[in-house]
């Protein structure tokens, strides 16, 4: 059976897709007034601070709303809405464990089921009808919401979920304080209505009641807490309402007996908002009220946060008839408005959003690479200060890049991840202030790219990660074992960029360098100490870049790696790219509370930040070697766009024009998509790097048993 894992629920693209859904649905502040544009302003700061508490088992569920619903014929609906960045939560999780619910539900299950509809539930009643089944168990369980039990339900999910980190959030939520004006309490008992997750654990409680009288052969029609239950005789429809009876009470439920009736098609009863009498079903008005008509008892809304009214679904907003359908059910009709159904209003879903499945993550199509779409936001927003005499300051809610006291770019400060410093530019203290406070790091580099230091937030590290994170360093066995996936990932990535050289330059070089390659990617698991390690990595490299040299033109002047200083074009490029591509890695490291120092291939030593230095080698042929060759051999790049060595010793670098062009190619290779080769999910370069040190922090906390390397095929 497939297992949800905490981990497929933070990840960065389930994360976002959870936050436009929330989002979408346009919802209400929660107690802590904290509205969507409000959540939205520091996007990535908030999912990922979201991300980090839940896997340092800090989170803790910030109290709900308590909303008062007034009912027209007296008292009143309670709900209870959950803040922005719980409803993310619960959507994300909800996510990743739907798949392993929908596999236990029964076909008789009809609301907010993807696929599933209100106008399927009525045509099953009328065929059920058609069928003989003129008998009907019209049953109304009382108080269903606030009556669930926490124990019977934790242990119906821990039967399908064994997840520690999900089972904890899910049993968080069930217990989360709410906050009805100066009254505050924890509920003990019942699952909040308004909650994104509560459909789901709610039809789970359910289930045991579905399976049960289908087992004794009943025909049942369920939607959320309504049901009808469909019998051929009164005898038949006695027997079923006895044994419901006793399955309720198993679930420690009871029937709301003033509410619950046998009846016979003749007489006629409403079920889902329609009139059902004979062969006919047409609408009549809903003992439900309409939301338009009730009052919003929401003091504490206000012009910063958004009403309860305003934060339901379109459909709920502006009101919806229920259209009159004949005996074949052929005509549509809208949602009624049960007490589950209202819930799920406040949850911000509606029954369109379960028409129909989506796609499921593991069928997309997979293509080498693919432009995201237009609003994608890349996940590393980079600015650059490429120009000598630049300063970057801070008006305002915005950074202003200035040339000769000329504003030459003003950028909203929110949309800014990382700066990245070259040469002789210059920051303001405001600026500077700005970016501490916001842990944007500051990168200094020289105009060619030469990394002089980082200016970095103080803050409180998740010191427990790092913990292990040193603990592991010192273990030999665990170094050399991951050491050795990490250069499989870049000899079986740098194979490949041989391969895809030899589609158009087919050289007996470039295959005999493909074939070194696969010989020493059999060899590795002999290794027995890390220098033997960096021994096969080194001879794998050679041979790498003196096969490429033979697809270059002979007017670059490139035969092999030079690192410092590059002596050629092609090498400037490779040092300047890798440069970018290292400290891309160092940020996500940093982010996700990994020490960029303390490596496991690289060599500790002061001031070189090892880890990202390993955490670079899976990708620099995937994406700096493809970019560079990209740009050579379709000659937008040529020789006359660098500066040479004039004396011995001195390195050769790009031009002013070239360096803005190198930056511009490799921004773009960094946020176009692919499918990842592990989760199968459409991700850009930068994402596909978070994934990697996410899996990298579960391998050295333990939970994923070994570290898998970012193998494109």
């Amino acid at each position: 059976m497939q297992k949800a894992q905490l981990s497929d629920a933070l990840t960065d693209l389930n994360l976002h897709q959870a936050w436009s859904k929330v989002y979408e649905n346009q919802g209400c502040a929660g107690a802590d007034y904290q509205t969507l544009e409000a959540f939205a302003e520091r996007l990535h700061k908030n999912l990922e601070t979201l991300r980090d508490e839940v896997n340092y088992e800090t989170y803790q569920p910030r109290p709900m709303l308590r909303i008062d619903l007034e009912k027209p014929g007296g008292g009143k609906r309670l709900l209870s809405i959950p803040t922005v960045r719980d409803r993310v939560l619960q959507t994300a999780v909800t996510r990743v464990i739907e798949p392993l619910f929908e596999a236990e539900f029964e076909d008789c299950s009809f609301a907010y089921r993807k696929g599933r509809s209100v106008d399927q539930a009525l045509e099953r009643i009328q065929l059920l009808q058609r069928q003989g089944y003129h008998w009907v168990v019209d049953a109304d369980i009382q108080c269903f919401f606030d009556s669930i039990d926490h124990t019977l339900l934790m242990t119906m999910v821990g039967k399908l979920i064994t997840d520690a980190g999900l089972l904890r959030l899910i049993e968080q939520w069930l217990c989360t304080t709410v906050v009805d004006g100066d009254r505050r309490f924890v509920l003990h008992k019942g699952v909040a209505q308004g909650s994104p997750i509560a459909p789901l654990l709610s039809n789970l409680y359910l289930d045991h009641l579905d399976e049960a009288l289908l087992d004794n052969n009943l025909c049942m029609v369920r939607f959320a807490d309504d049901f009808l239950i469909l019998c051929k005789s009164r005898d038949h429809a006695e027997q079923a309402l006895e044994l419901t009876d006793s399955l309720l009470g198993q679930l420690r439920l009871t029937l709301n007996t003033r509410k619950t009736q046998i009846v016979h098609f003749n007489q006629g009863f409403r079920f889902l908002g329609v009139q059902f009498i004979r062969s006919l079903a047409f609408k009549t008005e809903a003992d439900e009220p309409n939301l338009l008509a009730l009052p919003v008892s929401d003091e504490r809304t206000d012009a910063g946060s958004t009403s309860f009214r305003q934060g339901l679904p379109e459909s709920r907003r502006h009101g919806r008839h229920l259209d009159s359908i004949g005996p074949n059910g052929d005509q549509k009709t809208a949602e009624p408005l049960s007490i589950m159904q209202l819930a799920f209003s406040a949850a911000n879903l509606d029954a369109k959003d379960f028409s129909a499945r989506e796609q499921p993550l593991d069928t997309l199509e997979r293509p080498d690479e693919q432009d995201l779409p237009t609003d994608h936001e890349p996940l590393l927003r980079t600015l650059y200060l490429l120009q000598h005499g630049q300063v970057l300051g801070k008006e305002s809610e915005r950074l202003i890049v200035r040339q000769e006291q000329k504003t030459v770019r003003e950028i909203p400060a929110i949309k800014v991840d990382q700066i990245m410093v070259f040469g002789n530019a210059q920051i303001t203290t405001q600026a500077m202030q700005f970016c501490l406070q916001e842990r944007i790091p500051i990168y200094l580099l020289s105009g060619q790219g030469h990394y002089y230091g980082v200016i970095d937030s103080f803050n409180t590290e998740p010191v427990l990660l790092q913990r292990e994170q040193f603990l592991r360093a010192n273990d030999g066995a665990f170094c050399l074992k991951l050491a050795a996936a990490m250069v499989h990932g870049k000899i079986a990535n740098s194979r490949l960029m041989l391969q895809r050289q030899a589609r158009r330059h087919d050289t007996a070089d470039l295959h005999t360098a493909a074939d070194a390659l696969k010989n020493t990617l059999a060899h590795l698991s002999g290794a027995s100490t890390l220098d033997e390690l960096r021994g096969f990595e080194g001879s794998a490299a050679k041979a790498y870049f003196q096969a490429l040299a033979a697809t270059v033109d002979s007017s670059w002047g490139f035969s092999q790696r030079v690192r410092q200083p590059p002596t050629d074009g092609i090498n400037a490029m490779l040092s300047y790219g890798y440069t970018l591509l290292f400290y891309n890695i160092y940020s996500l490291l940093r982010s996700r509370g990994l020490n960029p120092q303390v490596g496991f291939l690289h060599a500790l030593r002061q001031g070189h930040p090892a880890l990202a230095s390993d955490m670079v080698e899976e990708f620099r042929a995937i994406v700096v070697d493809a970019v560079v060759w990209k740009l050579v051999l379709n000659q937008q790049l040529t020789p006359d766009d660098f500066d040479y060595p004039k004396t011995a010793g001195e390195g050769c670098f790009l031009k002013p024009h070239a360096r803005q062009l190198f930056i511009k190619a490799l921004e773009e290779k960094l946020n176009s998509a692919i499918a990842h080769p592990v989760s199968g999910t459409q991700l850009d370069y930068r994402r596909c790097m978070e994934y990697q040190v996410q899996h990298l922090s579960q391998v050295i906390r333990g939970i994923d048993a070994n570290y898998q390397a970012m193998v494109l095929r």
